[in-house]
Parts: structure tokens; sequence; C-alpha cells
């Protein structure tokens, strides 16, 4: 059997009992995963602890940024890899996590991200993701986010084409659930930073959103299921502009 990855993964959890071991199966070669819990009600932690390189704590949720930064100051290794509980490491991924882990010698790995929604990849313009997952923690930290949150490094990066499968297995209820409070997060970030809102912001950022998404980004070429996701990323922007005009007015 290889050797373990002398890396800590990483994973911010609640209530994900249908995704969780699907992503813990391909982790069983890393040192160590720490798996931050926020209150999960359903089997996520029952499983997560029946896999033996893993280890679990609570913290009550406030913030992405902030739940991810506590997650990262649990691992023990100095090269760490965030990892969402519905995501899949690729062979080819694990590979190159093996590969810049043993050669030491940059700070952080940039890779690519790929949605599945319901098994299929959505139809459009664009490419996957391009993101940073895995690092050395002494390199990276959160910027302060509730939402939208993502490492900051101070070092060099190596790259690779070797990708992350993204399982969005959600139906468009929960994903106009999930826009509505990631929405309200990042109204809030806004707040905090001083932004403000006009009225011809509120009125054309929906359907310049839409067009956005469903002309300039190709969703029109995924049929009904692009024609859903432009009109939930403009709800998205509708809704934290909104909330944004409405925390300023104090309505809390």
């Amino acid at each position: 059997m290889p050797e373990k990855i002398p890396a800590s993964v990483y994973m911010i959890t609640l209530n994900e009992e249908t995704n969780i071991a699907a992503s813990l199966d391909c982790m069983a070669d890393f040192d160590e995963v720490v798996i931050v819990d926020s209150g999960s009600s359903d089997r996520t932690l029952e499983i997560a602890e029946s896999y033996s390189n893993v280890r679990t704590a609570y913290r009550t949720f406030d913030g992405f940024a902030a739940q991810k930064s506590h997650a990262l100051s649990l691992c023990r290794n100095e090269w760490a890899l965030n990892v969402d509980a519905d995501e899949i490491l690729t062979g080819e991924y694990l590979a190159a996590v093996r590969e810049t882990v043993t050669a030491n010698e940059v700070d952080a790995l940039q890779s690519t991200r790929t949605l599945l929604r319901w098994g299929r990849k959505p139809r459009h313009f664009g490419g996957g993701d391009r993101l940073i997952r895995l690092f050395r923690k002494s390199a990276g930290h959160y910027p302060e986010r509730r939402v939208h949150e993502s490492i900051s490094i101070n070092g060099e990066l190596a790259h690779t084409e070797a990708t992350i499968l993204h399982h969005e297995n959600l139906t468009f209820s929960q994903r106009v659930a999930k826009a509505k409070r990631y929405a309200e997060a990042r109204a809030r970030d806004k707040f905090d930073r001083g932004d403000t809102v006009s009225a011809p912001t509120l009125l054309v950022v929906f359907p310049l959103t839409f067009l956005q998404h469903y002309v300039l980004k190709g969703h029109m070429l995924d049929g009904i299921d692009g024609l859903l996701t432009s009109m939930n990323a403009a709800y998205y922007a509708f809704i934290k502009y909104a909330r944004l005009w409405e925390l300023h007015r104090g309505r809390n």
C-alpha cells in the first residue's frame, strides 16, 4: 500500500448524510480528515466517525470563513486540503496532491472544479471553476466573510488541470432556498463594508443578471435547466441588494 499523504483534509458539515460517505471514500490515503459540524440532526457524524482517519468537532456556525478557519486550525499537518461534503476528489487530482506535497517546492496548488448537477455537466460557454484547495497552513488564511469565502495565499502557486467533481444534487426549491441564505449573508458582508445600493441598481440587477447567465454565459444551451439556473442567479442578485437596502434602513 502507498504511504499516507502527509496532509490534513478539512471539511465543514451540516446534515450531509446523503453526500459524505462518497466524499470520504476517496480520502483514505490522507493522514487525517478533520470535520467541523454545526449541529447535524441526521447521520452525518455517525457516518464520518466510521472512518479511521476522521476526527470530528462541533462549532456553532457564524459564517463560512470563520467555520473553515476553525477547521483549518485543528489540522495537525502543514499541508491542508479543503473539501466540501458534496465534492469528490478524482484520481488525477489525488495524484497531483501527492506529487505537490512530496515535492514540497510550492505553497499552494490551483486546480479546477467541475459541476455535475444530478450526474450531468450543465452546458454553457464557461469552463470549470479554478480554485485553490491545497496549500500550506503557514501560507494561507481566510479573509473575514460570511459567504463566498476563498483562501488567500501568500506564496508560490503550482497549477494542475486535474479536477474536483462537485455533485450539486439539489432540487430547484433547495437551490432557491440556498440562494436566499447566501444573499442574506452577502448583503450583511456588503453592509459591514459600508456598501450602498441605489434604486436604479434594484431596478436593473434582476434582468441584467439573468441575461448575463442565460445569454452571455450560455446557459440557454441547457434548456429548462439553464433557464432555471439563470433565474436563480438573478433572484440571488436581486435579494442581495434588496436586503442591503433594508439593512441601511434598520430592518433587521
